[in-house]
């Protein structure tokens, strides 16, 4: 029988918890204070409601969120506030008071419980925060303890890294800092949702989990190295003879319980993990509904766009809240192409270090005219990992927007994609491109409106058949999509007098079907 999850706060962690709960086969239920994410959340399979807990009442359909739940994570940590101690604790009371204590909770809690002490600190150790917030998460947990008893485990998360919460961000180019000598204590969000799935699967309820990495190097030492890992600048620490405090969290309960091995054991090993994620998608001829499906997701969840000149608001618009980047060209940008191929790629380099999700979206299909490839072996090159998602090339959509069948039984079983280029091609590859004309073949021609003058004689020279179809597509799968169907006779003429918009393409060698 399948169990269902209920998750208080589908927030940083909550969110990804909720996508991998998912997809071990458990039913799923969410929940977000703001409507706003609520909108954002609704992207996933699964229930998401608004639940505002107030310190006298839950606002929101509670009944259908917790419905038939048989686990409740509650993971939303306490703001940063005055009287967050009080504030908190009756927030926390709200859940007690509204659902049953038959129902298993997983609290997720904070090492800020612990104060600092000269041996390494376990579940057994009284919790004696010294700061406001580890008070009032001592006080939640206590209130969680009391209403569900044996049915609550309290999972106590060191500071949490991951994507988007890169250490290396964490004190970057602040000055005079204290206890450099003192050591870390943090978790990956990986490990996080790890341990809270051994906690179901291995039934651990009633007790106590201190979730940490089991290394912990000196703090000085380590954000300085996470800093200089990104190209920020390091963190100074002050000089100072006092010893620093000692926090070490011993995380041994945790892999003895749960049986649990920690993906990211050693903080100097997860900065040094790049999480960034590089995708090269085909953006189509412009219609939004021609976008792949993958493709429409990578963009609906990237934060750094880099795009061409040719790529449609339409689709631009689908992701409002990622960093959008200009590196495309125009025609008779003088602009050194091997420069600009350089800035994108250092574009890569950096945000994939920085953990961003990246997608660079060309027009058509990446690997047809989207010089892709350079991309590809740059990336491959640095050991960079990346996905390629294809696209609708212009040539294809042309043909099917306008019937005009490349390739056909007994009339042409090939067709040759090229480029104006041709024109300056030697006479023997000219020759190659014309005698496939000749027998009754395609030709898809991109980039050349321009270059007509040069390419047409040379077709017909070759061919000698001036009364060859040839069909410009403007603008294809646009509103303003515009077909001039001619021969190579008469085409030159056909748009000097109904001049086409640029981006045109050509085919070539076949009729449309009307």
């Amino acid at each position: 029988m399948t169990k269902k999850v209920a998750i208080v706060g589908l927030g940083w962690l909550g969110e990804s918890l909720a996508v991998s709960l998912l997809k071990k086969g458990y039913t799923v239920s969410g929940s977000s204070a703001s409507l706003e994410n609520v909108l954002t959340l609704s992207k996933h399979p699964f229930y998401v409601g608004k639940i505002q807990l107030l310190t006298t009442k839950i606002v929101g359909d509670w009944d259908t969120f917790i419905y038939e739940a048989d686990y409740l994570i509650v993971n939303i940590p306490p703001k940063r506030i005055d009287r967050i101690e009080e504030i908190y604790l009756n927030q926390i009371s709200q859940i007690t008071k509204n659902t049953s204590k038959n129902t298993k909770v997983i609290f997720v809690s904070s090492t800020a419980v612990y104060g600092a002490r000269a041996t390494d600190i376990t579940e057994l150790d009284e919790p004696l925060p010294t700061k406001v917030s580890g008070v009032a998460v001592l006080n939640a947990e206590n209130e969680i303890k009391r209403h569900f008893g044996k049915n609550a485990t309290i999972l106590r998360l060191a500071g949490l890294i991951g994507p988007d919460r890169h250490p290396g961000k964490f004190l970057a180019g602040k000055r005079v800092l204290k206890n450099a000598e003192s050591q870390v204590n943090l978790i990956h969000r990986e490990d996080c949702i790890g341990l809270i799935e051994a906690i179901i699967e291995k039934d651990f309820f009633g007790g106590i989990i201190n979730g940490c990495a089991s290394k912990h190097p000196k703090r000085a030492d380590y954000y300085k190295n996470a800093a200089a890992f990104l190209n920020l600048d390091q963190p100074i620490f002050e000089n100072s003879e006092i010893t620093s405090e000692k926090k070490i969290i011993d995380n041994s309960k945790s892999k003895r319980a749960l049986n649990y091995t920690y993906k990211f054991d050693d903080p100097e090993e997860i900065f040094k993990v790049n999480t960034g994620k590089i995708s090269i998608i085909g953006g189509g001829p412009g219609d939004l509904k021609l976008l792949t499906v993958k493709a429409l997701e990578l963009i609906e969840e990237a934060e750094i766009i880099l795009h061409d000149n040719l790529i449609s608001s339409e689709i631009l618009a689908i992701n409002t809240t990622a960093e959008k980047i200009y590196v495309g060209r125009k025609f008779g940008d003088r602009h050194c192409q091997m420069e600009r191929q350089d800035t994108i790629n250092l574009l890569f380099k950096k945000y994939f270090q920085q953990g961003k999700k990246v997608v660079r979206i060309k027009s058509g299909d990446p690997y047809i005219y989207g010089r892709a490839g350079e991309e590809a072996r740059y990336l491959t090159k640095e050991k960079i990992p990346f996905t390629v998602v294809p696209g609708i090339s212009a040539a294809l959509a042309a043909a099917s927007n306008f019937n005009i069948p490349i390739t056909e039984r007994k009339k042409s079983n090939a067709v040759l994609i090229c480029t104006a280029h041709t024109a300056d091609y030697s006479f023997e590859q000219l020759k190659c491109i014309a005698e496939l004309l000749k027998a009754g073949n395609s030709l898809a021609l991109y980039m050349g409106l321009k270059s007509l003058d040069k390419l047409i004689p040379k077709l017909i020279e070759v061919t000698g058949d001036p009364t060859i179809p040839i069909n410009a597509i403007s603008n294809v799968s646009s509103s303003n999509e515009i077909l001039l169907t001619s021969t190579l006779a008469t085409i030159e003429q056909d748009i000097k007098n109904c001049p086409l918009p640029m981006p045109v393409v050509f085919l070539i060698g076949i009729e449309p079907i009307i």
